[in-house]
């Protein structure tokens, strides 16, 4: 099951500089804000690895973590999950924070080696048209959950498949109603094809920075993300297992706007045809929960009551 993800304010740029906002830090050394994001992180109860290291993304991958840049693993990732209002799949393998303020979510489906046959036949319109068809039943159960509702706002980026990188790339605009709809935010996903399956990417980031973001990004996983032996999908063998659906697939998988239980698989067959069953499109989640995770973790202002 995929996840479409946006966080209105980085961790990495928050942690330092939120707790001035508004209101004077406490006086009191008990109530004092935390001077470093690994502090803010600690009292919350998630751990942050620093780098340089070197990370594992489940079994099949890993990340070499760049200096300044913070790696949430499997350890973490229950509890950070729930503070910023992101639902888990259950694929999950980390999240990495950079210190230019976007952050990636990293999950891995081993659905086996996925064919790139429909690189030249992806309908962007069609697609687009099937992630917005059930955003009303997600918002009631983000609604459910004290969550904000989200629209989709059009892609970002179209659909596009890099066949030298076996690399499938997109991005959607989203809004939330935390400010009536009127600011828009970017998720960019990625999907690594490896030799047993794909290892999901989605970039957060603001629009304003969006662009520095998506570079610094292709060139960190460029050089810094790697399958492990035997994992790459040029590495395929016969008798592997083949995936039951393709490219179009993934990108509704990792985009669609409302979890499968709730009545949308339906609609997604007449496009998908026979792999519409396999395919688990999960609720979109918004990741607001940031500034009320530092605001509560500093006491630099009250949280902000639910709507």
């Amino acid at each position: 099951m995929h996840l479409l993800r946006i966080c209105l304010l980085s961790f990495c740029s928050f942690a330092l500089t939120a707790f001035a906002e508004d209101k004077p830090a406490p006086a009191t050394p008990e109530a004092a804000p935390p001077k470093t994001r690994e502090e803010a992180f600690a009292r919350a109860g998630v751990k942050l690895v620093k780098g340089p290291d070197t990370v594992a993304l489940g079994k099949k991958a890993e990340l070499k973590l760049p200096d300044g840049f913070g790696f949430v693993g499997a350890d973490s990732l229950d509890r950070f999950f729930e503070l910023t209002q992101n639902a888990r799949s259950g694929n999950e393998v980390g999240v990495l924070l950079s210190p230019n303020g976007w952050t990636m979510f990293f999950d891995y489906d081993d659905v086996g080696y996925v064919k790139d046959d429909e690189k030249d036949k992806l309908d962007a319109d069609k697609l687009m048209k099937s992630m917005s068809e059930g955003q009303e039943q997600s918002n009631e159960a983000r609604k459910s959950r004290g969550w904000d509702a989200i629209k989709l706002k059009g892609w970002a980026t179209a659909p596009h498949y890099d066949q030298k990188t076996n690399n499938l790339k997109w991005a959607i605009n989203l809004a939330s109603s935390r400010d009536n709809f009127q600011q828009i935010w970017i998720n960019e996903s990625i999907r690594l094809l490896g030799r047993g399956g794909v290892m999901n990417v989605t970039l957060v980031s603001d629009t304003a920075v969006f662009k520095t973001a998506e570079a610094e990004a292709e060139q960190l996983l460029a050089q810094h993300f790697s399958y492990v032996a035997g994992e790459k999908y040029s590495e395929f063998k016969a008798g592997d297992k083949i995936a039951e659906y393709g490219l179009a697939a993934l990108v509704l998988g990792g985009g669609v706007a409302v979890a499968a239980k709730m009545g949308l698989l339906a609609s997604l067959g007449a496009f998908l045809g026979k792999a519409w069953k396999i395919v688990v499109a999960a609720i979109v989640a918004i990741g607001v929960g940031i500034k009320k995770l530092i605001n509560k973790v500093s006491g630099a202002q009250p949280e902000e009551p639910k709507e």
